[in-house]
């Protein structure tokens, strides 16, 4: 099996970025997704330091170049495993995350945690264990032309902090440029709705398994589209809450229109009474939400 290493890791999204290996469309492969802030993690004593000098960033990913990919096709990612490894971090500068000033009314300075992750479970203190639920926090496609920071998601992917970007899910992802040159970093141990740490999350490197297929794209398709055994769920980041959410819905209304054979009128009533949706992060330049809609209402 093919391994990406993290030796060579970008901080955009860009067509001009070299990929670590090149993989066929049906293969299985790994990846060794670098730390969101850099390599600067090495033991529990490491603390967080934006000045730190192998400290970098936003979100640094590995490219991995797909044959036969070409603009127009969509790109179903297939997450197999999520390894994490032994070390993890959660932390913030304020001036770099003023929301938390904005929830908790006063200025913070630094606040940083350093933990093991061990048998399965984030250590945070003598006392509390958390059992990990690893995701993947950006996966994305390059962008035709521009380049974009890793710290923005969008119709590419991109920086989405979605938990549902994980084990058991696909991933669609539109071809921009031909090989799709897709970026994988920022894994978390786990995270909350919100992200409102900024810095995660429990921020980890990790070892990651992906199975990749090209498949066509859908007529009406507007953003990013997953799937597990339980939803069909879409993930839109735009630069206001409300745009991410009409985004998303508006994507699942295509969906179950074009697939499931629903009137658009019976789609979005049906969505009124088992719609799950809610922003997982708030502190990227482009907020997330991701809308869910079960799969046993949609085939009955």
């Amino acid at each position: 099996m093919k391994l990406a290493s993290r030796e060579v890791v970008y901080t955009t999204h860009s067509r001009q970025n070299k990929p670590a290996i090149t993989i066929r469309p049906g293969e299985t492969f790994q990846v060794d997704t670098e730390l969101c802030s850099g390599k600067w993690l090495k033991t529990l004593a490491d603390r967080f330091d934006p000045d730190h000098p192998e400290a970098f960033g936003p979100n640094p990913t590995v490219v991995v170049a797909v044959e036969t990919a070409n603009p127009g096709d969509i790109l179903a990612v297939r997450i197999l495993g999520i390894d994490v490894e032994s070390i993890g971090y959660t932390g913030f500068k304020d001036e770099a995350n003023p929301l938390a000033r904005r929830i908790l009314n006063r200025e913070w300075g630094m606040a940083t945690r350093t933990v093991a992750i061990e048998d399965g479970m984030i250590i945070w203190d003598e006392r509390l264990r958390i059992p990990i639920k690893p995701m993947i926090g950006t996966l994305g496609t390059a962008p035709a032309r521009e380049s974009l920071l890793n710290s923005k998601g969008g119709p590419y992917g991109g920086n989405m902090d979605a938990q549902e970007v994980t084990v058991g899910s696909t991933v669609y992802l539109p071809v921009a440029v031909p090989d799709a040159l897709l970026h994988v970093g920022d894994v978390h141990a786990i995270q909350g709705d919100g992200e409102i740490n900024r810095g995660g999350g429990i921020e980890c490197r990790a070892r990651v398994t992906l199975h990749v297929d090209i498949v066509p794209r859908p007529e009406r398709s507007g953003t990013v589209r997953m799937e597990n055994e339980d939803y069909i769920m879409a993930v839109a980041c735009e630069r206001s809450i409300e745009e991410s959410f009409h985004l998303a819905a508006r994507e699942l209304v295509f969906w179950m229109v074009d697939q499931y054979g629903f009137t658009e009128d019976d789609a979005y009533l049906m969505m009124g009474q088992v719609l799950e949706a809610r922003c997982t992060q708030f502190v990227n330049p482009t907020y997330t939400y991701i809308c869910k809609m079960p799969k046993k209402l949609l085939s009955v």
